[in-house]
């Protein structure tokens, strides 16, 4: 037997705001990243999961330093730091022409759903992968299970991000990575195929 995983578009759904706040707290901070004004609201509006105390306390530690400190932490981690990268393409396919075939079909797979790609990042960039799932335009789309390959992209990606940063698990932002798989996979019901 073999399993293969279907969206559940209702949990995607529900779980829209969540990927803004997840995108957001996942890129590099600015003055409203974690301010008391975007706390309150996170811990407002973010839906009721299992992820959810557990992203207040890593939320929590990363509003302890001031701007300064939380931009130099993030530059050091993700932008200084070769073993550690938020282009989740990369990690299987560096700089091939492999990679540049899945950052084309997932500028396609935006722009099909209706998400426009601003500025210069790439199309693997984690923040932005999360930003689509949360505000693309998936309703009653026939072509909506397409979005199997942006999950693959993630799941692929922040689990051999993971396996890199093993010795800097405990940083909370790996603890946010981890936090965002399990959020992901809670869209994703696994169903069995008989042979």
């Amino acid at each position: 037997m073999g399993g293969f995983g279907v969206i559940n578009f209702d949990q995607l759904h529900a779980l829209s705001e969540a990927f803004v706040d997840l995108s957001r707290f996942v890129d590099y901070p600015d003055e409203e990243t974690f301010n008391d004004e975007s706390y309150d609201d996170f811990v407002k509006h973010y839906p009721e999961t299992a992820q959810k105390p557990q992203l207040m306390a890593v939320i929590d530690e990363l509003r302890q330093d001031d701007l300064l400190k939380q931009q130099a932490h993030y530059s050091n981690l993700f932008e200084m730091n070769k073993r550690y990268t938020l282009y989740m393409s990369y990690y299987k396919m560096t700089d091939s022409r492999e990679r540049g075939t899945i950052l084309a079909k997932l500028k396609m797979l935006y722009e099909m759903f209706g998400v426009t790609i601003d500025g210069n990042e790439l199309a693997d960039f984690l923040p932005m992968l999360l930003e689509f799932l949360a505000f693309g335009s998936f309703d009653n789309d026939p072509r909506r299970q397409d979005l199997k390959l942006a999950f693959q992209v993630i799941e692929d990606g922040t689990y051999e991000l993971l396996k890199n940063a093993a010795a800097d698990i405990d940083d909370p932002y790996f603890r946010l990575i981890q936090i965002i798989r399990e959020e992901l996979k809670s869209c994703v019901e696994v169903e069995v195929e008989a042979k």
